[in-house]
């Protein structure tokens, strides 16, 4: 049985209200929208700078839209954030100054991410921390099927922890961001919502601003296919007629989202979507992802950290207290 499952990008209001319509219809329809579409609009880049900031999905017009989109977030029309990091530096992208179809495509975004939607969405009262949490980190983790081991701090799940200073501001600047390029579509932007502490499996990988990586700790996660998150909404709310699946499938849909303006993609084999998607590119191409140019390679002895995590156990065994314990000079905190 062919399931209607659909999972879209968004950077637009009109977009976003069309998924959660969706949604409520019944439909497995997912929505993404990324830091770039909720943290800046083009309407304060000047014509002559607007070649820095091409990116797919495109970057609005409107200075209204980053709210529109935030809020489509806090109402569960969209999901998840993404960034689709993709960097190029700008004489990459003046590449393009005459000819629109020569501009590397694509923006920084990943750093920024977390901070971002903290400042448009929490500081800005949109948002509450909890659906912060989930539109960062677990909903992703739900829709590729690697929750509880992603996307929550549990007995069994990695150690994935980002201590979050809720108080702390920075700065966006080309001048201290971790890209490799010579701009940030962000540049000068106060946010409010700073990572202090990023733990990956239990090991300090950032540790204020500075990045503490090992070359060669990461790992493969394997997704295993049909995440309950997505399939229970069609096992429940979607039903097909058992005399002519097929029919009914085709013919009940396309009518549902006929009423909700909502184009139907095309079913087209694997094979053909490849084709149609694949970059296609000359040797040495300027619109090819950078390589790791100006990137400085991880040492594991960057991994040394006084930032450490124990635990207190009372008299009958059981955890009383985690115990956060700061660099020399400062306090120990405790989290009951």
């Amino acid at each position: 049985m062919k399931t209607p499952l659909y999972v879209a990008g968004v950077t637009s209001k009109s977009s976003a209200e069309l998924i959660g319509r969706a949604r409520r219809s019944g439909y497995s329809v997912f929505g993404e929208t990324l830091a770039s579409s909720i943290g800046r609009s083009m309407s304060s880049v000047g014509k002559s700078e607007r070649v820095y900031y091409i990116t797919s999905p495109p970057i609005r017009m409107s200075a209204e839209t980053p709210r529109q989109l935030m809020k489509s977030l806090a109402y569960d029309d969209l999901q998840v954030t993404g960034s689709d990091n993709c960097t190029f530096n700008k004489k990459q992208k003046e590449l393009g100054l005459l000819d629109f179809t020569k501009i590397p495509n694509g923006v920084n975004g990943a750093e920024d991410r977390m901070s971002v939607v903290w400042e448009k969405g929490v500081h800005q009262g949109v948002l509450d921390p909890c659906r912060f949490v989930a539109v960062t980190s677990t909903n992703a983790a739900k829709i590729f099927n690697i929750y509880p081991q992603k996307g929550r701090i549990a007995v069994g799940s990695d150690a994935d922890i980002v201590i979050w200073n809720p108080q702390g501001t920075r700065s966006i600047s080309k001048d201290t961001h971790h890209h490799a390029c010579d701009f940030n579509i962000f540049e000068g932007m106060t946010v409010h919502g700073v990572a202090e502490y990023v733990l990956v499996r239990g090991r300090v990988c950032a540790e204020n601003g500075s990045v503490r990586v090992a070359e060669g700790f990461g790992r493969f996660i394997p997704m295993a296919v049909r995440p309950p998150y997505v399939y229970d909404i069609v096992k429940e709310k979607v039903h097909v007629s058992e005399e002519h699946p097929e029919e009914a499938q085709n013919g009940n849909l396309a009518k549902k989202f006929a009423e909700l303006d909502i184009l139907i993609p095309e079913e087209k084999t694997m094979s053909a979507l490849l084709v149609e998607n694949m970059p296609i590119m000359a040797g040495g191409s300027p619109c090819s992802t950078p390589s790791v140019r100006g990137r400085v390679d991880g040492k594991r002895d960057m991994q040394e950290s006084s930032f450490s995590i124990s635990e207190e156990l009372d008299k009958s065994g059981v955890r009383s207290c985690i115990k956060v314990k700061n660099p020399p000079g400062g306090k120990s905190s405790g989290f009951w």
